[in-house]
């Protein structure tokens, strides 16, 4: 059941990432963040509710879960943000793969943070996922500089914020069931978020003018968190992350094929490399 609910998220992962690089030449990059928590409440708070009537979910208020949450909102804030600038500067095929490194930080935070143990093939794992995002990272060939610089930055602030997500996650199905701890992690990071609207004058216009978009990726948002929630109640979190991960092969494929992006082959040879360090983790 915990393999299933992570390849759920595989998918979710790639149409999210999709959605997200479509608007991100549209609106401003803290409006996108908000956007990416506040569109998925509805949804959560639809799947509470008749949870909550039949018995499966129930309201937690426990100091320990909330300060998860609240560890868990603050970081959630800082990935997204991350992950939403770097696709305002970059290609989806590169930022995607970039943010595939979060397994490689987690495999490394997991066992002081979550308790999981690594073995040893996860180390092995390592260094394949390592090297497949040096080949993704091309460097331009008049300069001889990192192509896309910023994006890659945001990109690897986002990978290492997502991998302590996975880890927060891990310790709050252990308080509280799948919805409740996705509903209410989303919740607070949409309330830290809500301050930064504040410098942007064109935020109410842009989240109405782009609302069907943000629903969609509301919905996406949804069935993602609350299956990663689920998967993490039965399996590590660098194995849900590692499966998770098989969406970047999707991203980096359909993603270069639509926004038309160039360097295609070498993004593709690094996920792929990726992808065999990624199977490693989950031997």
């Amino acid at each position: 059941m915990g393999v299933i609910a992570a390849l759920i998220c595989a998918c979710t992962s790639t149409a999210k990432d999709l959605v997200s690089k479509a608007v991100a030449s549209k609106v401003h990059a803290d409006i996108s963040t908000f956007a990416s928590f506040l569109y998925a409440l509805p949804f959560y708070a639809l799947i509470f509710i008749v949870l909550y009537f039949c018995g499966e979910e129930g309201i937690v208020l426990s100091q320990t879960f909330l300060l998860l949450v609240l560890m868990r909102g603050i970081s959630d804030v800082f990935a997204e943000g991350c992950k939403m600038r770097a696709f305002d500067t970059g290609d989806v095929s590169l930022v995607s793969g970039l943010l595939s490194l979060s397994p490689l930080i987690l495999t490394v935070i997991s066992p002081f943070i979550t308790g999981d143990r690594v073995e040893p093939s996860e180390a092995v794992g390592i260094v394949f996922i390592v090297i497949g995002g040096l080949v993704l990272v091309r460097r331009d060939r008049a300069t001889g500089k990192v192509a896309q610089p910023l994006a890659v930055l945001y990109a690897l602030g986002g990978s290492l914020a997502f991998a302590l997500n996975s880890a927060l996650d891990r310790l709050a199905v252990g308080h509280a069931g799948p919805v409740t701890s996705a509903f209410s992690v989303t919740l607070c990071a949409a309330l830290l978020t809500m301050p930064a609207l504040l410098r942007v004058p064109s935020a109410k216009p842009e989240l109405v003018h782009n609302s069907r978009a943000f629903l969609l990726r509301g919905l996406f948002e949804t069935i993602f968190m609350v299956a990663k929630m689920a998967a993490l109640m039965t399996l590590p979190a660098h194995i849900v992350v590692g499966i998770m991960r098989v969406s970047m092969i999707f991203t980096v494929v359909v993603g270069g094929a639509w926004f038309k992006e160039q360097d295609k082959k070498r993004r593709i040879i690094g996920t792929l490399i990726m992808y065999v360090g990624l199977m490693f983790l989950l031997l």
